[in-house]
């Protein structure tokens, strides 16, 4: 048998639900040569013309396909070809350019090119998926005028079968609108991650994918036949023909699933013996706030602030994060919102010439840790809040504490700012809620001293199974030792919300344990308040909660709190997991 025909399963990131049987279609973007040449006095006023000429057009270009986005009623995610434009007329990307024609006497090509790989340079070097989609968005627009500068045609998909799956190192959002539902099945491909825009894209138009899989590109050939499963993240190269009978049948019974779900997402997330578990959704994006919506998100659980600060120069000023806040609170009230204070630091570096990432960042200068230092950055912030939390009920959540200190020194700093505003006469909400981060084991630990101070307690499981385990997720050789139901975090979630329910306080959990059905059972056996989860995920697990007893789930608890291993509690969980989607029909 030729390589070419290998039955191989490949596991990837699922950014965009469905399954998808096809063929596949390589895209491979080509290499853009850049010209490099001196020119001369004279020359320099053309060059810059040139540069403006590209500019517009690129911008007619991008005007163009956020029409046709919206026309595929995505009208929400056309504003992601916003931030785009926004891209293509940075003041830094833009002046700087035209400085280095000017006194460098280069070739506009050169100049622009020297720009973005300054640009791209700035970027943290992290393994945070959401800064790596930012770097990779730079690079779509950079490409794209680079093109028009060339004068070269704009990049195009070609037309496609019906039932091609495109597979390809990486998409733009802007290849992505181009993917419209029908034109084909969906897609695969080796860079991204669920909160690129390209995914948000994919996920508004339908459109199954899958991101993150290594060599995808040299392991597909034209025309073979594919099979993507995009809820699992799992891509079949020459599926056998039992493979594909099968995915088929997956792929009507998922379309029938998530049409009644939908239909279900704005009923009561409530257990058959009557607990109510609050189902909220994690943000970063303004954009999401109408999939949290229609999808039955009861609220923000987590806003992630650290995307206000993507690719700047600077911070952002006190009035752009209260209008980012108040557009939030707005649109999410009477729901509440919990938005996190800067979590800056560990793999999301920022460009400060005071930030030390150290030797071990992880466990460096990072979240609180930094914003104590930079007061003036935490009090910008905070004051921000402060002044947004009058158009909604807001919650303010604190990252990476690990002792009662430095959640006694943002409360008395939100103190002092609410005494400044209330001098000011400024208005704002004084019933606004403090919460501390649960996400080491010190802070589980301490969990009773915590919820004697906090409004509020929130679980982020990530970190907290990465530091209770002392394993780096993302480092493929220990990455298998990263197991959500080990004892021992299950042992310290238990400590968490039995400090919460003592104290009477909401106990929540916003990390990716929060959208796994695997994990719901246990997460509801806690008596924990909310999960926050993404959008999608909320109909799925709000049907799970309707399906259960509270009883059922806590009874499940009691015996997993007994097992020794993690493969014990999760053959347990998966046993009963199975009887009760069964029983909801999932």
């Amino acid at each position: 048998m030729s390589a070419r025909r290998l039955n191989r399963q490949l596991k990837g990131i699922a950014v965009s639900p469905g399954i998808a049987v096809g063929t596949v279609h390589l895209l491979e973007a080509e290499p853009v040569n850049v010209p490099k040449y001196w020119i001369s006095d004279r020359e320099v006023t053309g060059e810059i013309n040139r540069f403006r000429q590209s500019l517009k057009r690129t911008q007619t270009e991008l005007a163009r396909i956020k029409e046709k986005l919206c026309k595929f009623q995505a009208g929400d995610q056309a504003k992601i070809i916003d931030s785009h434009r926004l891209i293509a007329q940075d003041e830094q990307l833009v002046e700087g350019t035209i400085q280095a024609v000017r006194q460098e006497k280069i070739n506009v090509e050169w100049a622009f090119h020297k720009e973005v790989q300054k640009m791209m340079e700035a970027f943290p070097k992290t393994t945070d998926a959401y800064f790596r989609e930012r770097y990779s968005e730079l690079g779509h627009v950079a490409r794209r005028i680079l093109l028009n500068l060339l004068g070269a045609d704009a990049p195009s998909l070609p037309k496609l079968d019906k039932d091609a799956a495109i597979v390809a190192h990486d998409l733009s959002p802007t290849d992505t609108v181009q993917l419209v539902k029908g034109m084909t099945q969906g897609f695969v491909t080796e860079a991204g991650g669920s909160t690129s825009h390209t995914a948000i894209i994919a996920r508004a138009l339908d459109i199954p994918a899958v991101c993150g899989i290594e060599g995808i590109t040299h392991l597909a050939h034209e025309g073979d036949p594919i099979l993507i499963d995009g809820n699992e993240g799992l891509v079949i190269l020459h599926p056998s023909a039992a493979e594909q009978k099968q995915y088929n049948t997956l792929r009507k019974k998922f379309e029938r699933q998530e049409n009644q779900l939908l239909k279900e997402a704005h009923l009561p997330s409530v257990t058959m013996d009557g607990y109510r578990l609050r189902l909220a959704a994690n943000m970063e994006l303004l954009d999401e706030i109408p999939a949290i919506k229609s999808h039955g998100g009861e609220g923000v659980g987590l806003f992630r602030t650290e995307m206000l600060f993507l690719s700047r120069k600077r911070l952002p000023s006190e009035d752009e994060q209260f209008h980012a806040y108040r557009e939030v609170l707005q649109k999410m009230a009477p729901e509440s919102t919990t938005i996190r204070t800067f979590d800056i630091g560990g793999d999301k570096v920022m460009d400060d010439e005071d930030f030390d990432e150290g030797v071990n960042p992880a466990l460096g200068l990072r979240a609180i840790r930094y914003c104590l230092k930079r007061r003036d950055l935490l009090k910008t912030q905070l004051r921000a809040m402060l002044r947004a939390s009058r158009f909604g009920p807001l919650k303010i959540l604190i990252p990476m504490i690990t002792n009662l200190e430095e959640l006694r020194q943002v409360r008395k700093i939100v103190g002092e700012l609410q005494d400044e505003l209330r001098d000011k006469g400024s208005p704002f909400d004084g019933s606004v809620k403090l919460g501390a981060m649960v996400e080491t084991p010190a802070a589980a630990l301490m969990a009773e001293e915590l919820a004697a101070e906090s409004d509020f307690l929130s679980i982020g499981t990530n970190d907290l199974i990465q530091y209770t385990l002392a394993v780096d997720r993302v480092n493929e050789e220990v990455s298998y030792l990263y197991e959500p139901l080990h004892p021992a975090v299950l042992r310290l979630l238990k400590i968490i919300s039995d400090a919460g329910r003592a104290r009477n306080i909401d106990v929540s959990v916003c990390g990716e344990m929060a959208g796994d059905p695997l994990c719901f059972l246990i997460l509801l056996g806690l008596g924990l308040t909310e999960l926050s989860m993404t959008p999608l995920s909320i109909p799925r697990v709000k049907k799970l909660t309707r399906s259960v007893t509270f009883r059922q789930a806590k009874q499940l608890l009691d015996r997993a709190l007994d097992c020794k291993t993690a493969t014990e509690v999760e053959h347990l969980v998966q046993r009963e997991t199975q009887k009760i989607r069964a029983f909801a029909k999932l």
